[in-house]
């Protein structure tokens, strides 16, 4: 029985960043409505440009090999943070998430060429548009329709500014492993972004 590794892909993000989204969740928690939200810890939140779920360990060398190829050729970039939301919208809120803006095309385009290298070892192409977004809660599932509506009331009144710059340089090869306090992520390999002079 070969060993599982659930894995993902991810922009990690500052020190400052994670400070400034543990105050954007005590902002949120001062609220009652907020005890139907699984806070994600701080240190834990990141971009996710690719979940796929659990590899082989004997696949990981080409899954890290896949990542370093489709970093190549895609120039650092820089984001701004900052922004509540919540998917699939805030009527009927399942995901409370702080947004991204600025180089967003050049996100895009990264976590595209991730998408077709994994694709091309066989893991499922993303149903979804990539959206880039922190994750900083999940909606509990037995959550009422009354806590629902005042979780989304709750973000779309949110004074949530610009929370810092992230300047992406870097992409992360991440493991997750799933422990009754929450999850446990560890990098297990960094990618470089580059261009590659000819």
């Amino acid at each position: 029985m070969t060993e599982s590794i659930r894995t993902f892909i991810a922009i990690e993000l500052t020190d400052a960043l994670h400070r400034a989204l543990a105050d954007a969740q005590a902002q949120f928690q001062r609220d009652r409505a907020v005890r139907a939200v699984r806070w994600v810890a701080p240190d834990n939140i990141h971009i996710t440009l690719k979940f796929l779920s659990d590899v082989r360990a004997d696949q990981m060398p080409d899954v890290q090999r896949a990542v370093a190829d489709a970093g190549a050729g895609v120039a650092p970039f820089t984001l701004t943070i900052g922004g509540a939301g919540a998917f699939p919208n805030t009527r009927r809120p399942n995901v409370v998430w702080i947004g991204a803006r600025g180089q967003i095309e050049i996100a895009a385009r990264l976590a595209q060429k991730i998408d077709d290298a994994c694709a091309a070892l066989g893991f499922a192409r993303e149903e979804r548009p990539f959206a880039p977004h922190l994750t900083l809660g999940r909606v509990k599932r037995d959550a009422s329709p009354g806590e629902r509506q005042q979780i989304g009331a709750l973000i779309e009144n949110a004074r949530v500014g610009d929370l810092g710059e992230l300047r992406v340089e870097r992409v992360s090869v991440m493991q997750s492993e799933l422990k009754p306090g929450g999850s446990i992520y560890t990098r297990l390999s960094v990618v470089d972004l580059k261009i590659h002079n000819s």
